[in-house]
């Protein structure tokens, strides 16, 4: 299941999981490298599975935005790189398709998903995908869940967040600006 994931998405055979950064596409031709740390490993096969199973695209900025808003929505527990990633995730989506996010947020509050350690990865990867969805009750509540007043207010109160959240992390860009500097001039040599 996920090697072809992997394959189909042209991610190497581990999904980047042995890369020292991840390359983060902005928008066609502009991309930046962040460091790839071992609490954004932990999470990564999770995401990568929770695509295939949610069917929100993996090759597209809203999808990864969708996919955000459902992981947040379903609750990241102990993945904490997942929680702080997706926050920017769930606020861009907002800004590009607030009617997809909201639907994805929705249906999160309805289901699972796989960042619980309710199954261990060796079950995962050996049951199919219409069976884990209907562990994660994906069979119940189809991609357009329709919203509640609750998940507009709870939404709501989640943007509030992820706002400070993002102005807190401007800190960050001159960091980042370092180590796209130093990684460039090292891929050169």
């Amino acid at each position: 299941m996920i090697p072809i994931f992997y394959a189909d998405h042209q991610l190497g055979i581990d999904g980047g999981q042995s890369s020292l950064h991840v390359k983060m596409d902005i928008a066609k031709g502009i991309y930046f490298f962040v460091p790839n740390f071992d609490a954004r490993r932990k999470a990564v096969p999770w995401h990568d599975i929770h695509h295939l199973i949610t069917d929100y695209s993996a090759g597209t900025f809203i999808g990864e935005c969708e996919i955000s808003a459902w992981e947040v929505a379903s609750g990241c527990k102990g993945y904490w790189a997942a929680f702080l990633i997706d926050t920017s995730g769930v606020l861009m989506g907002c800004f590009i398709n607030p009617r997809k996010i909201l639907h994805a947020y929705a249906r999160g509050r309805r289901t699972y998903n796989l960042y619980h350690d309710l199954y261990p990865m060796e079950k995962v990867l050996d049951t199919p995908v219409s069976e884990i969805r209907k562990w994660l009750l994906l069979d119940t509540y189809p991609e357009e869940t329709a919203p509640t007043f609750t998940d507009i207010l709870s939404l709501g109160v989640f943007l509030i967040f992820a706002g400070i959240y993002s102005i807190m992390s401007v800190i960050f860009i001159p960091f980042l600006v370092i180590y796209n500097i130093w990684f460039h001039l090292r891929v050169k040599e």
